[in-house]
């Protein structure tokens, strides 16, 4: 479909945007440094020397944004991912201007140029996500609405319908409830007269999971009855009606799951969440049984084994840039390559590269089904209970699950 890509290409233009425009900043200010500085000797850091020193950041922020490629509000963080090392060196210039040389405009500069890379990541996520269009429904990119007296997020997304931040905006992760498709028994637009408290279910670690709370005050609301679990949302009536059609469009065709997981098959699936990347301490205490716990630990190894493909990228980026600091960093002298070098590196790259695969990669893959099958299913389906919620009327303040 034309929509997400035209979606999709505005969000990156803008993304582009903010790393160029950083470090173009941060070049203007280096060269202003050096001008008050009166060195005529030194020549400062270009653009291309700066944008060639984040290659690991650019590495990074593009497997960011094709792992997220359907996830489009995380593309707010990998939008201030790209601008983290041009922003980073204008406020280092800025800094040593404002300190050394008695020149605040410059931290004034890199201050703005920090509040305009903030407003770029809010924008990337309105293009991507705003307006909520016909195309936009159809197509399998997550959208995300505002709920109603709550800092939780309700999230419409290819295969499930997520709500997330119950606990914290800064912590989305944390305490994920989801229904996917082949679980969704029901989804309508209730009246909630009285305030109620909604209790769900969060995954434990253990057969038992443990309850979260939520109040739900009068008005609109959505009753989505699972396979696993029961949620009154509270939401407008406006975002409720466009969460019904996203979900029916996104819904269509898909067959409820009416067999029930036996507890050893449940334990075998959520299992996959512990990873070779706990220690023995972590996984003596459990930390692997945070529901926003992430195998962190994988990220050294993964580090290591890039090492010959950054360095051999490296490489190539000094002689396209003819940049001689960088060429010496990546032993390239006179601009001539030792094709010895060339050829250690690309098998040593060939190799790691393998075993990132098998040792990071597939474990990785692994964790995030489990992860995503313990935010359906926080415990067992057959110890699940559902309660069925009147679409309107009177109630009193009674916990659901």
């Amino acid at each position: 479909m034309i929509e997400p890509f035209v979606r999709r290409t505005a969000g990156l233009l803008l993304i582009v945007f903010g790393a160029v425009l950083t470090l173009v900043v941060a070049a203007r200010l280096a060269e202003w440094e050096n001008v008050l500085a009166a060195r005529s000797s030194v020549q400062p850091l270009g653009v291309r020397d700066m944008a060639t020193g984040g290659i690991a950041f650019w590495a990074v922020t593009v497997t960011g944004l094709w792992w997220h490629r359907r996830r489009m509000p995380m593309w707010r963080i990998w939008s201030r991912w790209a601008t983290f090392p041009g922003l980073f060196s204008a406020v280092f210039e800025g800094l040593q201007i404002t300190v050394d040389r008695g020149r605040p405009i410059a931290l004034v500069v890199a201050a703005g140029l920090g509040v305009v890379c903030w407003t770029l990541g809010e924008a990337v996520v309105l293009v991507t996500t705003r307006p909520v269009t016909a195309g936009l429904l159809a197509s399998r990119l997550e959208i995300p609405f505002p709920t109603r007296g709550l800092k939780a997020r309700l999230c419409v997304r290819e295969d499930r319908l997520v709500l997330d931040s119950l606990t914290s905006r800064r912590k989305r992760s944390r305490d994920v409830i989801a229904v996917p498709w082949q679980a969704l028994r029901s989804i309508e637009l209730v009246n909630v007269e009285r305030e109620t408290v909604c209790q769900v279910l969060v995954y434990s670690g253990t057969p038992q999971a443990n309850a979260r709370e939520f109040d739900v005050t009068p008005g609109p609301a959505l009753h989505i009855v699972g396979t696993a679990r029961e949620l009154l949302v509270p939401v407008t009536d406006r975002v409720a009606r466009t969460v019904l059609r996203a979900v029916e469009v996104r819904s269509a065709g898909a067959q409820v799951d009416e067999n029930e997981l036996a507890e050893d098959e449940w334990r075998r699936k959520s299992s996959a969440r512990r990873t070779n990347a706990l220690s023995r301490t972590q996984r003596r205490t459990g930390v692997h049984y945070r529901t926003d716990y992430r195998p962190y630990g994988m990220i050294p190894v993964a580090a290591f084994l890039l090492m010959p493909s950054f360095m051999l990228t490296g490489m190539v980026m000094s002689l396209i840039s003819g940049s001689k600091k960088l060429q010496k960093q990546f032993y390239v002298v006179d601009g001539v390559v030792n094709p010895w070098n060339v050829v250690i590196l690309a098998v040593a790259s060939i190799g790691f590269l393998y075993f990132l695969y098998r040792s990071v990669v597939k474990s990785f893959l692994r964790f995030m089904e489990g992860q995503y099958y313990i935010e359906a299913y926080p415990e067992p389906p057959a110890r699940s209970k559902t309660e069925t919620v009147p679409g309107s009327g009177s109630r009193k303040k009674k916990r659901r699950r």
